[in-house]
């Protein structure tokens, strides 16, 4: 599948559950909140790896997705596809915001380095 695909698939997932959880006769709407927040999480991070990541990270963030709908599909995962997904794609957020802290541990160090070097004495 390409990335188009994948995202709308699991916007279609979305639509699913909240069908599910708010249905007339489904009686877990108090239920529906908790789901609601975790895709919310899944899809602000995804978002925020298409903003901000390389395009390595972009590409592994769609195989996890193209990963986890074969793993549902196979009935392999064993909770909710919206929480292995939360997991999963918060480690590659985490691995951003490390690459990102180290830039700029390397940045701060370079004007110091050459500072010293301008100095007169």
């Amino acid at each position: 599948m390409d990335k188009r695909e994948l995202l709308l698939k699991l916007c279609e997932e979305l639509k699913e559950s909240v069908n599910y959880l708010y249905g007339e006769d489904a009686g877990l709407k108090g239920y529906l909140g908790e789901v609601l927040s975790r895709y919310g999480s899944v899809f602000s991070n995804i978002g925020y790896i298409l903003t901000w990541a390389s395009e390595e990270i972009q590409s592994k963030v769609f195989e996890i997705i193209e990963d986890a709908f074969r793993k549902q599909e196979e009935h392999r995962l064993k909770c909710r596809l919206e929480e292995w997904l939360r997991w999963k794609i918060s480690d590659l957020v985490a691995e951003v915001l490390q690459d990102e802290e180290g830039q700029e541990e390397t940045e701060q160090a370079k004007p110091e380095s050459q500072e010293l070097q301008e100095l007169p004495f």
